[in-house]
């Protein structure tokens, strides 16, 4: 957890670590069911990402100290970099997936990374001016933040919903077409 100003400034690599972590890496073909339990992962991490870039952003509406803003983009830092390795097992396994899958990741990946881009900006204003937490730009990232979280979760829940139906629908079809034969 970051609580001083020179652990802060370590806080730097995040930029470098979280886009080595939006790169695809080899995990092989995926099954319908391993896509389903990766948009979970993502699921979990992004609602956690939610509730963290949300209540940061009340801090920005008060007076919390630095290292209170401090400490909650670390966690905030944290789960991106989850969904950051779950985003590269989703995109490596683009191209074997079914559409829907990968209009899912299509819209999934740019937003995560402009999330970690916008943390990495926070990051650097608590490193360079870590006691000017009422400078707009700040403000603004914040607030910019916890939208994102937002909409990220939101594409996430929706594709995670939107699997089990389908998959609900596939087995119902499947009944069917056993009980016609």
């Amino acid at each position: 957890m970051l609580n001083d100003k020179q652990t802060l400034t370590n806080a730097r690599s995040f930029a470098v670590a979280a886009s080595f972590l939006l790169l695809p890496f080899s995990v092989g073909i995926l099954q319908a069911a391993d896509i389903a339990s990766l948009l979970q992962d993502a699921q979990m991490s992004a609602n956690q990402l939610k509730s963290d870039a949300v209540q940061m952003e009340s801090f920005s509406r008060s007076k919390m100290s630095w290292q209170s803003h401090s400490s909650q983009i670390s966690r905030i830092k944290e789960h991106i970099n989850n969904a950051g390795k779950t985003a590269a097992k989703l995109e490596d396994a683009r191209g074997s997936t079914e559409q829907w899958h990968q209009t899912s990741i299509d819209r999934i990946v740019p937003t995560l990374k402009e999330l970690a881009s916008n943390t990495e900006s926070i990051i650097e204003h608590l490193n360079n001016t870590p006691n000017h937490l009422s400078d707009p730009t700040y403000k603004e990232y914040v607030a910019s933040n916890a939208e994102l979280s937002g909409e990220l979760s939101q594409l996430i829940n929706d594709a995670v919903e939107y699997d089990k139906t389908k998959t609900k629908m596939q087995g119902l079809q499947e009944k069917l077409e056993k009980l016609t034969k």
